[in-house]
């Protein structure tokens, strides 16, 4: 399904009250008993039937919520210490709620308490007593990255050796925290929870309106705030891999041992190495606005750019255009022609990339994304995705084409970093060389 229902985001709970009244005060939850906390485990999980999945989480609950297990802050115990003199009248420390891990040293955490109707908004202090109220803010303000991953917990063996405790989503201890990055991808309207797995939790995402039904990755949340709808997977047919393997093995005419298998070696990711230059490859920006959406002026444009396949291309072009302001986008929608440059050279990965793209709704790591996009054969009516993403890499600084995900590599990639928008990067493309991934598992 294509959608064409482009939303914003909702910042913050500021913004929730605003834009649905006023709202019941939140409280903090009452703080589980020693007996509670203790009840961990695999024979806790066993004991409550081994369900599939914790509880489910919205914004609102993640911001009040105590999590039991860890101590109030990450630095020692901080229930008698007095409200810095320097903070505003309305605020005062987090003494309930346990204090994100990835806080720098001597920054305290808050509670902004708004006196017109009680509602309460978690913030955090600088040690001048300057008040942020979002992580991404916080790294503006430092230059720095914050840590993205808290450290797992670890257990001491019979032998004395430290390992990983086993999670279970019966745990205690076993609340999700909400994604607090610089994209601020997860609308605020979305719901969260832990999912069992046997190597332990997996943090899943739950869209507004649906209650038997989650995506997995943050990739795939992002694909259905484009509006390509990516599959749901149910929660009620979700089983353990244990009863997986054992029909897997009954329908086979074998049994499973429980082993398990060797894991495969890890694949290698492509690097600076693995691309090489190319003059192919083109890309240039459509100039489909209103007062020049025809063939004749996207044709003339791609013929300046270098294309082989003018005509064909702004055919497409305008016909994608038409679908997509039918179905609701902005008359403002970038789209893209990406093309190939000369007629001599063989079939390679130009020809996979070359085509329409449109820009995503939601920008990916702070700039525009485009998607690949078609109008479906024999349905001149509809239009079709697929996964190749025309996207920057924050983490590798360049334009790529490839998957909607800062762990990929590309495809394709833009030979430096000075390039602001995709096509500028004229002829300075790089294609992964075709034997890349063939003598040993690969990813790009």
């Amino acid at each position: 399904c294509f959608c064409s229902n482009p939303r914003a985001h909702i910042d913050d709970v500021a913004d929730v009250e605003l834009l649905g009244g006023t709202r019941p005060r939140l409280l903090p939850l009452p703080i589980p008993s020693a007996l509670h906390v203790a009840a961990m485990g695999e024979e806790e999980y066993a004991r409550q039937g081994r369900p599939m999945f914790g509880k489910i989480w919205t914004f609102e609950e993640l911001q009040t919520v105590v999590r039991p297990g860890r101590s109030v802050a990450p630095r020692g115990d901080i229930r008698d210490t007095p409200k810095p003199a320097n903070w505003p009248a309305d605020t005062d420390v987090d003494r309930q709620g346990s204090w994100v891990f990835w806080l720098p040293e001597g920054w305290m955490q808050g509670i902004r308490t708004n006196p017109a109707n009680g509602n309460t908004l978690k913030c955090y202090f600088s040690p001048e007593g300057r008040r942020f109220w979002h992580k991404k803010d916080i790294e503006k303000f430092l230059g720095t990255k914050l840590a993205t991953v808290e450290p797992k917990e670890k257990v001491e063996t019979e032998g004395g050796r430290s390992v990983a405790r086993q999670r279970y989503v019966t745990d205690a201890d076993a609340i999700p925290a909400w994604p607090d990055d610089a994209e601020d991808w997860l609308p605020k309207d979305w719901r969260i929870a832990f999912r069992q797995l046997p190597s332990g939790l997996h943090k899943v995402y739950i869209p507004p309106g649906v209650e038997d039904g989650f995506l997995y990755h943050k990739e795939t949340v992002l694909r259905w705030l484009a509006g390509e709808k990516p599959g749901l997977s149910p929660m009620k047919g979700s089983r353990p891999m244990s009863e997986i393997m054992k029909d897997a093995a009954a329908k086979t005419g074998r049994e499973t041992t429980g082993e398990l298998r060797p894991k495969a070696k890890k694949r290698r990711l492509a690097d600076s190495t693995d691309y090489q230059a190319t003059t192919s490859l083109g890309v240039t920006r459509l100039p489909l606005d209103a007062a020049s959406a025809d063939s004749d002026a996207v044709m003339a444009s791609l013929r300046d750019a270098g294309a082989l396949s003018a005509q064909e291309l702004a055919e497409s072009a305008k016909r994608v255009r038409e679908l997509l302001l039918a179905r609701g986008f902005p008359d403002q929608t970038g789209l893209l022609g990406v093309f190939r440059r000369d007629a001599e050279s063989k079939r390679d990965l130009v020809d996979a990339l070359a085509g329409v793209y449109y820009e995503l709704p939601s920008p990916f790591v702070g700039r525009p994304c485009y998607q690949s996009v078609q109008v479906a054969p024999g349905r001149s009516s509809d239009l079709i995705c697929n996964g190749m993403y025309l996207r920057w890499s924050a983490q590798n600084e360049r334009w790529q084409f490839g998957a909607l995900s800062e762990e990929k590599g590309g495809v394709a990639i833009s030979a430096d970093s000075e390039c602001a928008t995709p096509w500028d990067v004229g002829q300075r493309w790089s294609l992964l060389n075709a034997e890349f991934g063939k003598s040993e598992p690969a990813e790009s």
